[in-house]
């Protein structure tokens, strides 16, 4: 029976000449479930009073996850909803904080979880552009080049300057993966933000990717777009119960999952 270990988590900024990499090793996240009894004033009361306590019950969100992601790696995750993929990518984008196992991580992380917590919707596009900038460290100078680059991916034009609330889902997305992988990140973190473009920004998003890996970065996608990940990713982790199922070639895991689903 393996036993649980002790929480760790290390990790530095990439030096040059190093490589990009995510480490996890028997990782584990736990929720206690609540009910009433718990979380009122009544329900605490009755439960003193009780001659046996009332104990909230657990689940574990992952277990015993013990993988390695390496510079110039796409990964692909897939699974089930409540496998516990986005759980997984919010432990590597230090959101969650692991219940058991060691994670340890080289270069910058800049995760891409989801279109709401990536963009202010009171603020236009450009004012997104710099806000994202002043968060993740990138001189305004800097900025300021890449902004031509970033109207030009995202294909907002006039939209740019209009507050995004006032954008569709696509073009909303299309202006966050603009932002995410303009700058060049060390490593990427996409949860399900490309799931809402169109076909035609799936591929230019496929050609930005191929570029990242070129300039040495490592992607980490949560998908449920099976030929997306078998056609742009060059791993596939299949999660299931929050354990790993499958970990090697896409067409490989994605069929072993597609037969698992049937």
């Amino acid at each position: 029976m393996r036993t649980a270990t002790a929480v760790s988590k290390t990790g530095t900024r990439r030096r040059d000449g190093e490589q990009a990499r995510i480490g996890l090793s028997d990782v584990g996240v736990r929720y206690r479930l609540l009910n009433e009894r718990h979380t009122t004033l009544k329900g605490r009361i009755l439960g003193a009073l009780a001659r046996v306590p009332s104990r909230a019950r657990e689940f574990w969100a992952l277990r015993h996850v013990d993988l390695e992601f390496r510079q110039g790696e796409v990964v692909g995750i897939i699974g089930a909803n409540g496998s516990g993929k986005s759980t997984l990518l919010r432990v590597m984008a230090r959101i969650l904080h692991p219940s058991e196992g060691r994670f340890d991580w080289q270069g910058e992380i800049r995760p891409l979880l989801d279109i709401g917590s990536a963009l202010n919707g009171n603020l236009t596009g450009r004012q997104n552009a710099y806000l994202y900038a002043a968060l993740n460290r990138v001189p305004r100078a800097e900025m300021d080049k890449l902004i031509p680059k970033i109207v030009d991916f995202s294909e907002l034009d006039a939209f740019f300057d209009v507050p995004v609330r006032m954008y569709s889902s696509g073009m909303a997305a299309r202006l966050a993966f603009a932002l995410a992988t303009q700058t060049r990140p060390d490593v990427l973190l996409i949860d399900e933000v490309l799931s809402v473009g169109d076909e035609r920004f799936q591929r230019k998003s496929y050609f930005r990717m191929m570029k990242l890996i070129e300039r040495g970065s490592l992607v980490v996608i949560v998908s449920h777009n099976l030929p997306f990940v078998e056609q742009v990713c060059n791993r596939a982790v299949w999660l299931s119960a929050g354990r790993v199922m499958a970990d090697g070639r896409p067409p490989e895991v994605v069929a072993g999952y597609r037969r698992q689903v049937k």
